[in-house]
């Protein structure tokens, strides 16, 4: 009984030898991997949605493949609340393959406007939590967890409406001209229209206002916002004081009224 309890203990010792080494060269064989993370490009879709599409590069150079890859991408807010969650997975990486994933982020601007109108007017820091995983080898699980720092430009950032300037139009009417400007530090164009209110300090409606603006990413906007007005005595004087009621209306979004106060 000796000899095979003897040779049962060998053959144990070769297979945890074998196992071992194969776990070894799986270990040193990672470091023939290359991952690689391109410039992420930003789509608007038809139904008021934000793609962001994130590019990762694998190279698998080692001796293995890799199995049940999946990146796991949470955006929050600033209170921790979140704002969009995606996954993305891929059964296998062959080995020797060379392969790009597209992480797809959807970000609902129209809801995240309506929850905070700080991401519309100023440009903010977003917290991303990145958990990616995968198996190496079929035996060696591997799981990697951070939070990353994503920063927000904002499309309307630093809007700004001027001090009304009145001329005459003709015996009943005034023409008011409202310089309006804004920056677009956002990733994608902006295009939509601006309809505006003026009112006096009375709270009474002077006449609206509705402006078309095509400004593409990372530029800024000047322009002018005309109204005609009834002339009475109340508006006749060039110290006219009051507020704005300020719409906006893109494909991704609506908002308003924004109350800016002039005079």
């Amino acid at each position: 009984m000796n000899v095979p309890i003897r040779m049962l203990g060998i053959a144990t010792t070769i297979f945890w030898i074998i196992l071992v080494g194969f776990i070894a060269s799986a270990a040193y064989s990672m470091k023939d991997l290359n991952f690689g993370v391109g410039e992420p490009q930003f789509t608007a879709t038809s139904n008021q949605d934000l793609t962001l599409t994130l590019p990762l590069y694998i190279d698998n150079r080692g001796y293995y493949s890799l199995k049940s890859f999946n990146l796991i991408t949470v955006f929050s807010d600033d209170e921790g609340i979140e704002i969009s969650r995606a996954s993305t997975f891929m059964a296998a990486i062959p080995q020797g393959e060379n392969v790009t994933i597209l992480h797809n982020v959807t970000l609902c601007i129209d809801s995240v406007a309506e929850r905070a109108n700080q991401y519309l007017f100023k440009d903010v820091n977003l917290t991303c939590a990145v958990t990616a995983g995968l198996n190496f080898a079929e035996i060696v699980p591997t799981q990697l967890a951070t939070n990353v720092t994503f920063p927000w430009g904002a499309p309307f950032y630093n809007f700004k409406l001027g001090q009304p300037k009145l001329e005459a139009a003709d015996l009943t009417h005034l023409a008011v001209t409202v310089p309006l400007s804004f920056e677009n530090h956002a990733a994608f164009d902006l295009a939509g229209n601006i309809r505006t209110k003026l009112f006096d300090g009375h709270d009474t409606l002077l006449g609206e206002s509705q402006t078309s603006i095509n400004t593409s990413k990372y530029s800024s906007y000047n322009g002018n916002l005309e109204f005609s007005i009834p002339l009475t005595p109340a508006v006749s004087s060039t110290n006219l004081s009051g507020h704005f009621d300020v719409y906006f209306s893109t494909p991704m979004f609506e908002y308003g009224p924004m109350v800016i106060p002039y005079g």
